[in-house]
């Protein structure tokens, strides 16, 4: 018996979630046996950062849409492993500016074949479901942007207005 599979709708999130850490574990495994010292959860700060040369935290958090508490941690454990480079701003000593390493670059380098054969085995693994997973997950992200889980359970349980009784 899976409950979580079972539970369905109930257990979305907590599906998910167990896709997403099953996908990063596989991807750390490789990692790990080709001896870069690199974690699947830092792949979108590397590239953004390739991408964009130099970013604050804030903004790193705001382009990826994730939390800034994730950001700080990812940045963290980046500087640890000697992939960025951190300062503070000039002209605002309260941000953290970010930008690849000499390493973080050497690293780009070394993962790209690594990253074409992700990129390849998940276009050929969604290829096996019966509709365009990231096509659905583009549209679940704009339903909740037009209203979140939390307003939409909020309205389910809030009784309805009912009209005084005469």
């Amino acid at each position: 018996m899976d409950l979580i599979s079972e539970l369905a709708e109930l257990a979305l999130a907590t599906r998910l979630k167990r896709l997403s850490d099953r996908l990063a574990h596989d991807v750390n495994k490789i990692y790990k046996e080709l001896n870069l010292n690199f974690e699947s959860k830092w792949f979108l700060v590397l590239e953004l950062l390739n991408r964009r040369k130099t970013l604050s935290i804030v903004d790193i958090a705001e382009e990826l849409k994730l939390t800034h508490p994730a950001i700080v941690q990812f940045v963290d454990q980046m500087l640890s492993a000697k992939l960025i480079n951190a300062h503070k701003d000039k002209t605002d000593g309260r941000k953290r500016l970010v930008s690849l390493s000499a390493n973080g670059k050497k690293l780009l380098r070394e993962l790209a074949p690594v990253l074409e054969a992700i990129k390849i085995e998940n276009e050929n693994w969604l290829t096996q479901a019966d509709n365009n997973l990231l096509v659905t997950i583009a549209q679940l992200e704009k339903a909740l942007e037009e209203k979140n889980m939390y307003e939409r359970i909020k309205t389910r349980l809030e009784p309805p207005i009912q009209a005084p009784i005469l």
